[in-house]
């Protein structure tokens, strides 16, 4: 009896130090998701964009965005426009490229109504949709696609696939189509799908080394750099989940900087250069994975979870403007 009752109050009291560390690191979690998290609005929410900004809603089956007609004189040909994984629709870009005569279909790939909820298995040929609109809509012209890290993924899966699409530009670019983001199995499942079917894709490592630094820093809620776990599938990456870039006819930019500390996007984008030479590598020294004119405004996480300096994420988005507004007025001339 006496054996027992010791038993107890050994459980008792380990689980009370339990509940006390559980308790400590939600308190922490709370803390430092607070502490780190990216001031501004919800960029994922559409009407609050056009409420604020202006454009018109696009809806498909699986489409969903905003058209940015062109102001002023306008060029020949349609944008389209792809955010990451934050899972906006890239706006912000998209009105800049509209104020300069461009006619802009700013979308979302993933997690608005209708659409996948996480960034996982998202179908490829909803692109049809796009080039229906285009029909639909009476335009006609050059087609140029831009996205930005898995847009970036996103676009250069599209460009090996749809040969309407003419110029494309890859800001923080992956060379790999790589598991998609999405967490409620042990092994998340690809990116993207084609035509119902899964695309090959480069898979996470389930190597502690790497993983658990990470999920450590997810847990507490401190801002986390997931490159070690890309550099780590790229090294274990099967061939065909490369992204077959020569089979792109049309020509492009692609951006990168060499402090990217989300992935390894400056070794991407050198990759796909050369495996298609009508790729225009750009990258910046000292810059991280956003290009951004005073990129202390995103709160404290940006330097782990982004990189670079202050001073090279401004001069990269300085002079990645003036080329992407430079090729866009060579690919889409007026009359």
């Amino acid at each position: 009896m006496t054996t027992m009752r010791a038993l107890l109050r050994l459980l008792l009291f380990t689980l009370v130090v339990l509940v006390i560390l559980a308790l400590a690191a939600w308190g922490v979690r709370t803390y430092n998701l607070n502490r780190y998290a990216i001031p501004g609005p919800d960029l994922t929410d559409r009407d609050a964009v056009i409420a604020d900004h202006g454009g018109a809603p696009v809806d498909g089956d699986y489409l969903r965005g905003i058209h940015y007609p062109a102001e002023g004189d306008a060029r020949p040909g349609t944008v389209v426009i792809f955010g990451g994984s934050e899972g906006s629709a890239a706006d912000a870009q998209a009105r800049q490229i509209s104020a300069r005569g461009h006619d802009v279909l700013a979308l979302y790939f993933f997690g608005q109504p209708g659409q996948r909820d996480q960034l996982a298995e998202v179908p490829l040929d909803f692109f049809d949709e796009i080039l229906h609109w285009r029909d639909t809509n009476g335009a006609s012209g050059p087609l140029t696609v831009i996205g930005s890290s898995k847009g970036a993924e996103l676009t250069a899966n599209l460009a090996v696939r749809y040969p309407e699409i003419d110029h494309i530009v890859l800001y923080a670019p992956a060379e790999y189509t790589y598991a998609g983001l999405s967490f409620n199995s042990a092994q998340p499942p690809g990116s993207f799908t084609w035509r119902g079917e899964p695309v090959p894709h480069a898979p996470f490592t389930a190597d502690p080394s790497v993983t658990f630094p990470m999920f450590s820093r997810l847990i507490l809620g401190l801002p986390t750099s997931y490159r070690d776990s890309y550099e780590a599938a790229a090294s274990t990456a099967p061939d065909d989940a490369a992204t077959d870039i020569a089979r792109f006819t049309g020509d492009g930019l692609l951006f990168a900087g060499t402090e990217d500390t989300m992935w390894q996007s400056e070794v991407a984008t050198r990759a796909l250069a050369n495996r298609n030479p009508d790729l225009e590598p750009v990258v910046f020294d000292a810059a991280g994975h956003l290009f951004h004119q005073d990129i202390t405004t995103l709160g404290p996480s940006w330097e782990v979870m982004l990189g670079g300096t202050v001073d090279a994420n401004r001069q990269a988005r300085r002079e990645s403007d003036r080329l992407l507004f430079e090729h866009l007025d060579q690919w889409h001339p007026r009359c």
